[in-house]
C-alpha cells in the first residue's frame, strides 16, 4: 500500500524557461493525475502486485476522473477519503532533455491524517511506503504497521526536525533519498547513526547516474540502467523507482536485484510523458537486461559526485 499525495499533474513542455515579463509556446500540454504516492501505487500494479493508494482527494470533478484514472490502471482506490477542498496540483516546466522545474500547492493532501489509514489494510498488506508524508503522519501510520516491510521517501520533509526524523525513522526498514536529501539528513545524522536507528536499507537515487544502496551489515551497491530510448520526462522516475525496488525486493530478498529493478523501472519512466510509468513489459525487460550492478563501490563518492 502508498500513502501520500494523489495530484492533478500540468505538465508544460517548453524549449526554454521563460524570463520576467517574457512569454513562450508551448510544445505541449499534459494534464493527468500523478503525486508520489500515486505514482508510486500505479508502478506496483504494473509490476504486478497488489496496489492500494491512501490519499486525501478533493471532491472536485478533475480530481475524481483522475482517481478513476488511477483505479483503471489496476490500482485499489476504495481507501481514499474525499474533502472539499481544492485538489491538489503540480505544475512541471519540462525541458526538451527531459529536465524539469515544479510549482507544487498540497490542496486536499493536507487533510490526509493517519487515522484515514485501515488497520485491516495495515495488516494484510506486505509493503507500506509512505511518499513525501511529514514525519508526524508517517511516525504514526509506521508505528500501528506490524508485519508489513515499511518504506519512507520523506521528499522536501528530510528538511524537518530532526527530532521528528529520528523517531520515525526508529520504525522504517527502506529509507529513499535523492543526492540533495541525502547531503541534508546525513548533516543531521550519519550514515551509522542512521543504521543504528533501526533502517536497514538507504537507497540514495542518483537521477541519470543510477542509484546507491547502503545496507546495515556493510553492503554497498551500485546500479545503472541506460535508457533504451531518448528521455522525455524525469518526472516521477524515482517513485517508479521506488516501487519496483520494494516489489522486486519482496519478491528475491536481494538488494542488489531490487536495485536492478528499481533503476530499469526509473530509466523506463523517463521515456513517458507525464509522471506516471507507461508500461511495456517487453520494454521493461530491454531495460533489465541493459543494467549493471556493481558491489563494492566506493558509495560516497558516487553520491557526492554532482
Amino acid at each position: 500500500m502508498s500513502v501520500g499525495n494523489f495530484n492533478i499533474d500540468v505538465a508544460v513542455y517548453v524549449d526554454k524557461m521563460p524570463g520576467l515579463d517574457e512569454s513562450v509556446n508551448a510544445r505541449e500540454v499534459d494534464i493527468r493525475p500523478g503525486g508520489a504516492a500515486t505514482n508510486y501505487a500505479v508502478a506496483v500494479s504494473h509490476y504486478g502486485h497488489r496496489s492500494s493508494l491512501i490519499a486525501s482527494v478533493s471532491s472536485n470533478p478533475l480530481a475524481k476522473m483522475g482517481l478513476e484514472t488511477v483505479r483503471d490502471m489496476g490500482v485499489d482506490v476504495s481507501h481514499v477519503s474525499y474533502v472539499d477542498a481544492q485538489p491538489g496540483m503540480v505544475v512541471s516546466i519540462v525541458y526538451p532533455d527531459g529536465s524539469r522545474s515544479m510549482i507544487r500547492s498540497l490542496g486536499a493532501n493536507a487533510y490526509l491524517t493517519p487515522d484515514k489509514v485501515s488497520q485491516e489494510l495495515l495488516d494484510s498488506s506486505s509493503v507500506v511506503h509512505m511518499a513525501t508524508l511529514h514525519p508526524a503522519k508517517a511516525l504514526e501510520i509506521s508505528r500501528r504497521t506490524r508485519a508489513a516491510m515499511k518504506s519512507y521517501d520523506p521528499g522536501v520533509y528530510v528538511h524537518t526536525d530532526v527530532s521528528e526524523l529520528r523517531e520515525v525513522l526508529r520504525h522504517i526498514d527502506v529509507l529513499f533519498l535523492n543526492r540533495q536529501e541525502y547531503a541534508v539528513l546525513t548533516g543531521k545524522v550519519d550514515v551509522r547513526g542512521l543504521f543504528n536507528l533501526g533502517v536497514n536499507i538507504i537507497v540514495v537515487k542518483l537521477g541519470g547516474k543510477g542509484a546507491v544502496a547502503l545496507t546495515r551489515d556493510g553492503g554497498v551497491y551500485h546500479a545503472y540502467t541506460a535508457p533504451q530510448g531518448k528521455p522525455v520526462d524525469t518526472t516521477g522516475a524515482g517513485d517508479a523507482f521506488n516501487a519496483f525496488f520494494n516489489a522486486a525486493y519482496i519478491d528475491t530478498g536481494s538488494v542488489r536485484e531490487a536495485l536492478r529493478y528499481g533503476a530499469s523501472a526509473g530509466a523506463l519512466k523517463t521515456l513517458c510523458k507525464g509522471s506516471m510509468l507507461c508500461w511495456d513489459r517487453g520494454l521493461f525487460k530491454r531495460h533489465l537486461e541493459a543494467s549493471i550492478v556493481e558491489e563494492g563501490v566506493n558509495a560516497l563518492s558516487l553520491i557526492s559526485k554532482g
